[in-house]
């Protein structure tokens, strides 16, 4: 341990017994001691840049830092996130979940499950104070659904909002970053929505709640307005208001976030337009904040009524 400075053996006890080459040299470790020491052993090399001292347990901390400290754009995700966390359900998975933002030039690693994502904004991740660079709690409940059955699902993101690692506001704006129907885990997350707001699924909760909110906000609304559209075409609006043609749509199953079920809503919506109807669409990740989402209509059907003048 001679050979080791002070602040080298600071660094390394804050990291988990791990640490950069550039981050010992700041500690006062040069580059001709650091090869010393790895020649006596004193210290273990496990990625080209990194290292741990050697004797240290090798605990699912050190393995974490280990990979954020020599991958500086990933993140730990998935169930060694959520045990990080101490969440329930996690089990004792063998790999280490990964995620990284596509064509990052990361592995294949022994043990390490890579997750590779087209979508990464800077929020949707959180460095520790030990260097391991951890999903933020609501970007991990949208990846843990592709890992977790739906009701371990729901249990999972219930202790995270209880615990207010995340909020529904942040819910609702992670799914709409990332909810798509090519995207794994896209229609449990909505679901997993749906059950939490209403206990199984059901659209009327939902009409029931924006409908409040409309007219609390002097939008006068009517529910279940049939309309018959250019064609013969006769279709039913959840919400409307007829005078201006300005209409309500409450998506309230996944199966509107399907390829089949979100191509039919396109089509629907497009016969409206011909007919001269503006057709707003509110999905469950909506209702997580449907005083922000009644606030949003409201701006887009007083725009309608100007419009209409």
């Amino acid at each position: 341990m001679n050979d080791l400075t002070i602040a080298a053996l600071d660094v390394l006890s804050r990291h988990h017994g791990a640490a950069t080459r550039r981050m010992l040299q700041h500690a006062g470790v040069s580059r001709n001691r650091l090869r010393r020491l790895v020649d006596e052993g004193l210290l273990i090399r496990s990625a080209e840049t990194v290292y741990r001292l050697a004797g240290t347990q090798r605990t699912l901390e050190q393995r974490c830092v280990e990979l954020c400290l020599a991958h500086p754009r990933s993140y730990i995700t998935g169930p060694t996130g959520g045990m990080l966390l101490g969440l329930r359900r996690m089990g004792r998975p063998a790999e280490i979940h990964l995620g990284a933002p596509h064509g990052s030039n990361v592995g294949p690693i022994l043990g390490v499950r890579l997750r590779q994502t087209t979508k990464l904004p800077a929020w949707h991740i959180a460095t520790r104070r030990d260097a391991i660079v951890v999903a933020s709690p609501a970007r991990l409940a949208f990846d843990l659904s592709v890992d977790l059955p739906p009701l371990d699902h729901v249990s999972v993101v219930e202790q995270l909002l209880a615990d207010t690692s995340c909020t529904p506001a942040t819910l609702r704006q992670v799914a709409h970053e990332l909810v798509h129907p090519a995207r794994p885990g896209s229609a449990q997350f909505v679901a997993m929505i749906e059950q939490r707001l209403e206990g199984g699924p059901g659209e009327s909760h939902g009409e029931v709640l924006i409908a409040r909110g409309l007219r609390h906000r002097d939008v006068p609304v009517v529910a279940q307005y049939p309309v018959v559209l250019p064609g013969g075409r006769r279709v039913r609006f959840d919400l409307a208001v007829p005078a201006v043609r300005w209409a309500v749509e409450i998506d309230g199953f996944p199966e509107h976030f399907g390829v089949v079920g979100g191509s039919s809503d396109r089509r629907r919506d497009r016969w409206s337009h011909a007919g001269g109807w503006q057709v707003e669409r509110v999905v469950p990740i909506d209702l997580l904040d449907v005083d922000g989402t009644c606030d949003e209509l409201e701006a887009l059907y007083r725009d309608r009524c100007a419009a209409a003048a």
